[in-house]
């Protein structure tokens, strides 16, 4: 299934459970439901990985963690959604900021 696929049935997942007909719809209110969303899912990124914390944390979970990004991956879908933008407006914009900071990386440095 390739993004865009995946961005629409999102949409309609989103039509299904919200009983809202039209999507996006740029709401506060959806906007601050989906940011805290993501700080959850983040959070449970960190469970299933905790190697970051200290060297004495071993606890690595690689099955767990892909199902939490995945759900990050499904979390800032709906924001895009519920904000107006459309998968390739989403897209375009990860891609120009991928360009932005390749060529930071590789821009001279000025030493003053």
């Amino acid at each position: 299934m390739t993004g865009k696929i995946a961005f629409e049935k999102q949409i309609e997942f989103q039509k299904e459970i919200t009983n809202l007909v039209q999507i996006p719809t740029d709401s506060t209110q959806w906007y601050s439901y989906h940011m805290l969303a993501m700080q959850e899912e983040m959070g449970e990124v960190l469970k299933a990985d905790k190697r970051w914390k200290t060297h004495r944390n071993t606890r690595y979970m690689p099955h767990e963690k892909l199902k939490e990004l995945a759900d990050i991956y499904i979390t800032l879908m709906n924001i895009t959604m519920f904000s107006e933008f459309s998968y390739e407006q989403l897209i375009e914009a990860a891609n120009s900021k991928i360009e932005e900071n390749t060529k930071k990386l590789h821009a001279p440095t000025i030493r003053g």
